[in-house]
């Protein structure tokens, strides 16, 4: 038995969503009001004996015990593993212990330093420019403590001799990034000196790095720690750790450049403010914050690098954050599913030579109106082609208009929409249809990124994202063999997936493993599937599709690897797993090796018709569940709630009626050799 599954044979999930949810029987499960979204009939039901929960409501998800807890904490797998092995007593097997124990020193040494230098801030007679320093900015003595801010000696040595007393080889404190090795002199000394210093922590506000503010007028300004095992900074959020829980009930972050931005916040009351070190957002730092809320409000600097940089940041953000598929109308009256940007951004224009640092020790209020009144993400673009273009150029105009318009085209709102375009024409002097046709060609032509999440939804054409709560694949189905990482497969072990015996092999499996390993035999069906599923007016491939925990983080980590710009590596891929998905991996690639070859149209043809199939499987199985609901509701006399599963159920019947005319449609979209059309 796998670790995964020891846990969820341990976890009783009532009794643990319960701390959650108030939970009333009803039948053989359990309802409840949804803890995702504002509800006030209860749609919300644990299946006790499949060890899984759903919303039948608006949020649509739905999951085992780690999904709930992920979903919940805003934790990622590993996490969600982490914590509940820990509250259930499983040992977790790491997949090298040595590194695991590397990383354990790490920590603690990076936690040693941390108070060293908080001691040397407190009570050292050569700290004393640094707190008078703190002082003239206006830092208190209960935010230096919550922030855990300390003092580095102007010496080669001090730290080093502190950590070497403790048992902390010279080789550690250099893998920690504390200290660095003179080379000439074959000596090692202090990587931080005469500087004011604040730990820099994970989400689990863990120390795993420092940023040093030198005093008087040294260079560099700010040193951070260089990159080691631990902190890395295109993936460190400054502040996370203390304004994750703020972020989440205000539903909105605010993200500033530096860590002093960020300590004048939370002093002033401000405490959804977090920094992104300095340099322009990442990917990953966005995704991190994407767990917690969708409304994002940028502070930068206002001078021009500031502005390139907020431009950047909102570019970054653009490609990374959570984007949906939203079916419209065409002016022949044809359906077409167009991208929309799920994500609110915003831009908080400083007061010119001043930063957030300053705006809130000088008048905490300004900065309050300020994050309120903070521009939209078109409003703070068409300011910015009119400082960057010359609009009285046809080149300008152009090249506003090419920045502009695929802005508008993922907006959500039509009034919106057409209020941008009017402001669009007048700002360029080009006529209202050519610009909306620009619009129109950018809506058309854009693609979704494949590592986003899009959210969940039910629609009338057929797009099915809600997990099977009822019978739900079970996490960790298949043996982790002692978290070994799979050999790649060979290029040989493909086989014929239009051949039912192969299906079946020796290796029972489901219909998501086996549309599962489609995508690892050919990763580039991702693309691929796009493309296909909105030729057939079907919502794209995304995480709500895999039931199985295992196969959403596979899923997650392949989308993620194939948006990026590397060629395809299978080792580079693995990396990006924990090491408790290398067994389900190995299962699902021991799987294809039994297939016979098939060529790439095949290949395609059997992805694409799999996961029709196994929506209209899911479907049906929802189905019943609504029905149940709906016929308990009745007899306990809530007609609301059995109007509303009645509502559903209609709903469910046009969806499935439309993936059952998508699977006719097979044949026109490949057409009669196999060969999709078009392509």
């Amino acid at each position: 038995m796998t670790a995964i599954d020891e846990i969820k044979e341990r976890v009783d999930i009532v009794e643990f969503i319960g701390r959650y949810v108030q939970l009333k029987r009803a039948g053989s499960t359990y309802k409840g009001l949804c803890p995702f979204h504002d509800e006030r009939t209860p749609s919300f039901v644990v299946f006790p004996h499949s060890g899984t929960w759903r919303c039948f409501g608006a949020c649509g998800i739905g999951g085992d015990v780690f999904a709930f807890l992920m979903q919940r904490e805003h934790l990622d797998f590993r996490e969600a593993l982490q914590t509940l092995a820990n509250e259930y007593g499983v040992t977790l097997e790491e997949a090298n212990a040595e590194s695991q124990d590397e990383r354990a020193r790490l920590y603690a040494i990076n936690e040693a330093a941390a108070t060293y230098f908080q001691e040397i801030l407190r009570h050292h007679q050569g700290a004393q420019a640094a707190r008078a320093y703190l002082e003239r900015r206006g830092i208190d003595g209960k935010i230096i403590d919550h922030f855990r801010i300390g003092f580095a000696l102007d010496t080669w040595s001090g730290l080093r001799d502190f950590l070497s007393e403790r048992g902390w080889s010279l080789e550690e404190q250099l893998q920690a990034g504390l200290t660095k090795r003179h080379e000439e002199r074959n000596s090692v000394y202090d990587a931080f000196r005469g500087r004011v210093m604040i730990p820099i922590c994970d989400r689990q506000g863990r120390v795993i790095g420092f940023g040093g503010r030198v005093l008087g007028d040294g260079q560099p300004k700010y040193l951070n720690t260089a990159e080691t095992p631990l902190f890395q900074k295109s993936h460190v959020i400054f502040g996370l750790d203390r304004a994750r829980e703020t972020i989440r009930t205000a539903d909105q972050v605010v993200i500033v450049e530096g860590y002093m931005d960020v300590i004048a916040a939370h002093q002033h009351g401000f405490t959804n403010v977090v920094a992104c070190m300095g340099t322009s957002l990442t990917s990953d730092q966005l995704q991190q914050l994407h767990r917690f809320t969708n409304n994002f409000i940028l502070a930068l600097d206002a001078d021009a690098a500031g502005q390139q940089a907020t431009v950047r940041g909102l570019n970054q953000a653009r490609q990374s954050l959570l984007r949906v598929q939203k079916p419209t109308v065409t002016a022949s009256g044809q359906v077409r599913l167009t991208e929309r940007l799920s994500a609110n951004l915003a831009i908080v224009s400083m007061p010119d030579g001043q930063d957030p640092d300053d705006v809130i020790r000088q008048t905490p209020e300004i900065w309050r109106q300020l994050v309120e009144k903070a521009q939209p993400l078109v409003d703070f673009y068409l300011r910015f082609v009119a400082q960057q273009y010359d609009l009285q150029s046809a080149q300008g105009k152009g090249l506003a208009v090419a920045e502009v318009a695929p802005l508008i085209a993922e907006l959500d709102d039509e009034i919106e929409r057409q209020h941008y375009i009017q402001q669009l024409s007048r700002q360029v002097q080009i006529d209202e249809l050519t610009i909306l046709s620009r619009v129109q060609a950018a809506a058309k032509t854009s693609n979704l990124p494949l590592d986003q999440q899009r959210k969940r939804s039910v629609s009338r054409f057929g797009a099915v994202r809600n997990r099977n709560a009822d019978d739900a694949t079970t996490a960790g189905d298949q043996s982790d063999a002692a978290h070994r990482k799979p050999r790649e497969p060979k290029r040989g072990d493909r086989g014929s997936v239009t051949d039912a015996e192969a299906r079946r092999g020796k290796q029972a499996v489901s219909q998501e493993d086996h549309l599962m390993t489609n995508l690892l035999r050919e990763p580039s069906l991702l693309v691929w599937l796009s493309t296909a599923t909105a030729r057939l007016e079907l919502m794209p491939l995304d995480g709500a599709d895999w039931q199985s925990i295992l196969n959403q983080e596979i899923f997650k980590a392949l989308r993620y690897y194939m948006q990026g710009d590397e060629l395809w590596d299978w080792e580079s891929f693995q990396e990006l797993l924990t090491p408790h998905l290398h067994g389900h991996l190995a299962h699902l690639l021991n799987y294809g090796a039994q297939l016979p070859h098939c060529d790439t149209e095949q290949l395609r043809w059997d992805t694409v018709s799999t996961l029709i199939h196994l929506r209209i499987q899911q479907l049906r199985t929802e189905a019943r569940n609504i029905q149940f609901l709906q016929d308990d509701a009745a007899r306990q006399g809530d007609m609301q709630a059995a109007k509303q599963f009645a509502e559903l159920s209609n709903q469910q019947i046009r969806d499935l009626f439309h993936l059952q005319q998508s699977q006719h449609s097979l044949s026109k979209l490949f057409g009669p050799n196999g060969v999709m059309q078009g392509s």
